[in-house]
């Protein structure tokens, strides 16, 4: 069951479950504002997860969200692309690339930022506001951020499963 937020509007709920309709989620999924999901099939969401007001889904490519995952305002994932090896040829044949992004449990993702295709972020991680995930985030309970983002430091003390 999602959790809906007070003083969202009725025609933005029935928005919403549409969008929803075809995407697997578990228990105790809230969604403030409105989310824009494609290719909705290939989404799943974890149990607890929280998806701000203009969070974008682009599932091409498969998205996989763990439990107790965070995306904040204005988050992107976008799991398809032209690609980096010959890319100019690929944008006139109109060829795609499309890889997965699997978030792991408890990942917070900060407002603004981009997660490109192919994209693993380890167990417990933090990424900064504006940040742009070009590749795997792979160390466990740390925070990244920048243009592409890069480690800046271990968290200490960081919760493993959700509290209360």
């Amino acid at each position: 069951m999602i959790e809906w937020i007070d003083r969202m509007w009725l025609k933005c709920k029935v928005f919403i479950h549409k969008a929803l309709n075809h995407t697997i989620y578990k228990t105790g999924v809230k969604v403030y504002g409105i989310p824009r999901m494609v290719y909705r099939k290939k989404i799943t969401i974890g149990r607890n997860c929280t998806i701000n007001d203009r969070v974008f889904l682009y599932g091409r490519g498969g998205i996989t969200l763990g439990e107790g995952v965070s995306l904040s305002y204005g988050v992107s994932l976008i799991t398809s692309g032209y690609g980096n090896k010959n890319w100019a040829q690929n944008k006139i044949e109109k060829k795609h690339e499309n890889a997965p992004i699997i978030i792991n449990d408890y990942v917070w993702i900060g407002a603004n930022t981009t997660i490109l295709k192919g994209v693993t972020i380890a167990k417990g991680c933090i990424v900064g506001a504006g940040s742009v995930v070009t590749h795997d985030l792979a160390r466990p309970n740390t925070l990244y951020a920048g243009n592409p983002a890069k480690f800046i430091k271990v968290l200490e003390n960081r919760p493993t499963e959700m509290e209360g």
